[in-house]
């Protein structure tokens, strides 16, 4: 599989990149690469983000957590190559974006949240956001999508379950659900308190929660959307930092 594009393709999706610009932030599904090779990918006209078809769901924005197995660089280009356990996928940013995958190297666990692209009949992610990663974050998202996605944990490469039923619902399906509307003041306090607290490392949970004023009830689901929004992340446990 070709890891680098040619001049006309990387022009073509230059032009293509405004679309995800005019977006407003969408929430980013933990998929296995599996999952989003084996279903349908419709392209869509206009502003209106192309997304791939799982059960019903449509998913324009990704979040991946895997491993680097391959890397290429060109000057208008990186390509990673990404193995969540169920398979691989290739991520790439172009032009100005290449800045967020300099660092990134073969062997690296990462965290990436993009948007899925097709070019040649190759699907592909547009990396949005790129970080490393402590590996333990690789096991934990591999049982998660074990449980959610059915998944069979025999072998290296799991596989997942016929086409589900129409009636199949998208929770039963795995796909996660959450809100897409913007975020509300609890949100933007969050996030603020999360920027100030960073101390290089993430800001702490409980002190996030304190300095809010808000009860643990009321923060949880907070930052459980952040998360899913691809607002924020976990680098270790009880440390969220801002993804960006």
């Amino acid at each position: 599989m070709e890891a680098f594009m040619n001049l006309s393709e990387v022009k073509y999706l230059k032009f293509k990149m405004p679309e995800q610009e005019q977006q407003a932030r969408q929430v980013a599904y933990k998929v296995p690469i599996v999952t989003l090779l084996k279903n349908e990918f419709i392209q869509q006209e206009g502003w209106n983000p192309n997304y791939i078809n799982i059960n019903e769901n449509h998913v324009s924005r990704i979040n991946l957590i895997a491993t680097v197995i391959d890397k290429q660089t060109s000057e208008s280009l990186i390509t990673l190559t990404l193995d969540d356990s169920t398979s691989t996928i290739q991520a790439r940013a172009f032009n100005e974006d290449i800045r967020k995958a300099t660092d990134i190297n073969v062997g690296d666990p990462v965290l990436l949240i993009g948007r899925p692209r097709k070019y040649n009949e190759q699907l592909f992610v547009t990396i949005e956001v790129v970080k490393k990663m402590d590996p333990i974050w690789t096991k934990i998202r591999k049982l998660e999508l074990q449980k959610n996605f059915n998944l069979d944990s025999s072998g290296e490469k799991t596989v997942i379950q016929e086409t589900p039923t129409e009636t199949q619902s998208g929770a039963e399906a795995g796909i996660e659900r959450v809100s897409s509307s913007s975020l509300n003041e609890s949100g933007d306090k969050i996030l603020n308190l999360i920027k100030d607290l960073d101390d290089g490392d993430g800001a702490d949970l409980n002190q996030v929660i304190t300095k809010s004023g808000l009860t643990e009830q009321q923060v949880q689901p907070v930052i459980e959307e952040l998360i899913k929004l691809g607002e924020i992340y976990e680098p270790k446990p009880s440390k969220i930092k801002i993804l960006g």
